[in-house]
């Protein structure tokens, strides 16, 4: 059983108190709507600006119209298709498409229909079935609603008005029509679903949320609400939505109702159901999952669920999915007017937006343009132009960082930049990224920030947040402005671009180490992004992504492995399956991320066979590698094990596609060696473990010698391969040779080799001292 009311910030919580939002005037004028700020709408204004919300009833209704287009660049995080005629992909693997019943909306028979949306349902709980894992929150054993709620929607006096008069509600027998008296069942020949329909359509015009079609309550049980094919597949069908209008709501691509139009969800329990508790939490949180899909300025969203006797309702948000029980309708009628009139309510904020991120709607209720503005550090508002109306990332998952990524141009210089929304954990460790990025100004190979609204807002401010439970984290959102880089690495152009991107990200990785203090510990192909057109070595390739990003003294030996499943290193896999006793576990370091830059950069040659061009069908060995790591962490460690640790070295370059040079080749042979005997020696420290000599060999690898060695070596394999690129095309190289001699700058091929050979017999060295054993 679940239920939905909504929220407004603890901030909006003083002046909203015992203020009747919604109440009509006494005249039999048409009530007064209210606006996003909870204030009067003034009534001449709206029918200037009529074309922008014409009322619902005559709204064409568009087919298939596609939206103003995404930045084609970065529309993505997908592999890009850039030459579609030589690249398939298997859908129920990559593309996540709707089941091909799906795919139109007439209706097919019963029993087609019963059977597809059960395959459908199965495939979209797989989205939030560790949402609900991990980070759900039962607090139904009490009758409670949001405590914004209780008195900010709509007074006690003015609810009672309403019971008396209208004939929706029994004053005598204390029952709402439809129901038996002395009982919460229904009366005979009674339908719980019109019943509920015709409760809620009477609150809601009787506190004139329906003028001007604001908001409108639909059946939906016999509609398709279309999900984003990207995130999860088909569609849902819940039995009511309340419908919306407004800047931060549009109509759906396919036909006038959708996730993008609507503020809830409800879904309706009747007498004599099989539900339980899993089944209706799985069912709201893809409803939820859906809403913040299509509306990426969601700070939280509500649902929630009515039987014959009760209402649930339900909050997700980033910290978490909390499920409540909002008490008895019949005997507790004030809390689900509330309830209703949260879900329904014009104040944006209340319902869980966040209105500094605005649109204007065309003629046809889309969006047309929109502005994100800012509060930097000086507490300076600034409102920046939205280039795109859609984010150009946004994360799917309803529970962690829900990062949303914008792309704006400022209104003075007409520069485009990033305005990058994400949320952290309000815990030791966590650190906001805003403060990593002002740590990184000035580094090259790292992601340039502007400026930053540090602690937006916080999740204990949305109303279901306990003190007293220890498993609720509060979770708080930061805004960034970042410089506009190019694409990710698998839009790669050219074979050269590639390795130079790849070499100055690891040299931007090595800065952030070093200078700064801080690892990454998210090294992917995703959070690596190709410099500006006009980008000068050592800026070619930007370390992106900070968000996990902490501090040296800060990592500590955890129980999990973190950045993307696909690049986690061996020694971080296996701190994630071990016991929490187990105190081998070893702190992720710069070694970890060297390991995901090698992984990086081998997957990228072992899927792409050219700019654009995915192999297909992809080697036995690679399609293994996605597979364990999209099984979890064991089969991961697993294969991660064989592959880089087994007794006899495999040989790296036979699964290279064969677009790529001799020069690549060997890079990759080279850095998989090295990777193989860093991963050796951590793995010899692991075994002995809490030796006075085990402590010795981890602190003198981390220590600052053997970091700059280290980075050195790689950054070389980089040069060396980028210059006989350049060789084989008779050109110039601008290498910049960054190794452990500064005055390598501008060096020879030959001057890389030797340097390359004296960190290779360095990194021998290391290996036997650390095995105890003597060199030859």
């Amino acid at each position: 059983m679940s239920v939905v009311a909504s929220t407004m910030l603890a901030s909006d919580l003083f002046e909203h108190n015992e203020r009747d939002q919604n109440r009509p005037p006494a005249s039999p004028t048409p009530p007064v709507a209210l606006d996003s700020a909870g204030g009067p709408i003034d009534m001449a204004r709206l029918k200037e600006n009529a074309d922008t919300i014409a009322p619902i009833d005559i709204r064409p209704v568009l087919k298939e119209k596609q939206q103003p287009l995404i930045d084609p660049r970065v529309q993505t995080t997908d592999v890009p298709f850039l030459n579609a005629t030589r690249l398939t992909v298997e859908p129920e693997v990559r593309l996540e498409t709707p089941p091909a019943y799906f795919n139109d909306a007439s209706p097919k028979s019963e029993d087609d229909y019963a059977a597809a949306m059960e395959s459908m349902m199965t495939e979209q709980k797989k989205w939030v079935a560790r949402d609900i894992e991990c980070h759900s929150h039962d607090y139904s054993e009490e009758s409670r609603i949001p405590p914004e709620l209780q008195k900010g929607v709509a007074s006690d006096e003015r609810i009672q008005e309403f019971l008396n008069k209208n004939p929706i509600y029994d004053q005598d027998k204390q029952l709402w029509a439809g129901f038996e008296e002395g009982s919460r069942l229904l009366a005979d020949g009674a339908n719980l679903r019109d019943v509920v329909y015709d409760i809620i359509n009477a609150i809601l015009e009787e506190w004139g949320v329906t003028f001007y079609g604001r908001r409108k309550l639909r059946r939906a049980h016999d509609l398709k609400l279309f999900h984003e094919t990207k995130f999860s597949c088909g569609h849902s069908s819940p039995d009511f939505v309340i419908e919306a209008r407004g800047p931060s709501f549009e109509l759906p691509e396919q036909g006038d109702l959708g996730f993008s139009n609507v503020t809830t969800c409800i879904t309706i329990d009747p007498p004599g159901s099989e539900s339980c508790f899993k089944g209706m939490f799985e069912r709201h949180a893809v409803l939820a999952r859906q809403i913040f899909a299509h509306q990426p300025n969601r700070r939280f969203v509500r649902t929630c669920c009515i039987d014959q006797e009760g209402i649930a309702w339900y909050h997700f948000d980033r910290s978490g999915l909390y499920e409540n029980f909002g008490g008895f309708y019949n005997e507790e009628p004030h809390n689900f007017i509330r309830l209703i009139l949260g879900l329904s309510s014009l104040n944006e904020e209340i319902l869980g937006l966040d209105t500094s991120i605005r649109w204007r709607l065309d003629r046809e209720s889309r969006k047309a343009t929109g502005t994100v503005t800012v509060v930097d550090e000086g507490k300076v508002s600034r409102k920046f132009k939205m280039v795109f109306v859609e984010p150009m990332f946004r994360k799917s998952s309803i529970y962690g960082t829900g990062t949303v990524v914008w792309v704006v141009e400022d209104f003075e210089s007409g520069e485009e930049v990033l305005v990058k929304d994400s949320w952290r954990g309000d815990g030791e460790e966590w650190v906001s990224e805003c403060e990593n990025l002002k740590a990184a100004r000035g580094l090259d190979g790292v992601v340039q920030m502007i400026s930053c609204e540090e602690d937006r807002v916080q999740t204990r401010d949305f109303g279901v947040f306990r003190e007293d439970d220890s498993d609720c984290m509060n979770f708080i959102q930061s805004r960034m402005v970042m410089e506009r880089y190019e694409h990710h690495l698998f839009a790669f152009s050219s074979e050269r671009q590639l390795l130079c991107a790849l070499r100055d990200a690891i040299a931007g990785h090595r800065n952030l180490v070093i200078k700064a203090g801080i690892i990454q510990r998210d090294i992917a192909w995703r959070n690596i992004l190709f410099g500006k057109p006009d980008a000068k070595p050592g800026n070619r390739g930007i370390l992106i992504d900070l968000d996990l990003a902490l501090p040296i003294p800060l990592i500590k030996p955890v129980c999990t492995a973190v950045g993307h499943a696909q690049f986690c290193s061996i020694a971080t896999l296996f701190n994630a399956i071990s016991h929490s006793r187990d105190r081998r576990r070893l702190p992720h370091d710069y070694l970890d991320d060297l390991e995901a830059g090698f992984y990086t950069t081998s997957t990228i040659m072992y899927e792409l066979d050219g700019p654009g061009i995915c192999r297909n069908p992809l080697p036995e060995f690679v399609s293994e590698w996605l597979d364990c790591a999209n099984i979890g962490f064991a089969e991961n460690l697993r294969f991660k094990r064989n592959f880089i640790l087994s007794e006899d070295p495999i040989n790296p370059k036979e699964y290279i596609a064969p677009f790529w040079s001799e020069a690549s080749r060997n890079l990759v042979e080279k850095y998989y060696t090295f990777i193989r005997e860093m991963a050796q020696v951590k793995e010899d420290i692991r075994r002995d473990y809490g030796s006075e000599e085990a402590h010795e060999r981890l602190q003198g690898l981390l220590a600052g010698p053997a970091i700059r060695q280290n980075y050195d070596y790689v950054i070389n394999l980089f040069d060396i391969a980028i210059m006989q690129l350049d060789r084989a095309k008779g050109e110039k190289s601008n290498c910049t040779g960054q190794g452990t001699k500064r005055k390598a700058q501008g060096a020879t091929e030959e001057d890389l080799l030797a340097l390359y050979e004296a960190n290779g017999n360095r990194a021998r060295r290391l290996k036997l001292e650390s095995t105890g054993e003597e060199g030859v």
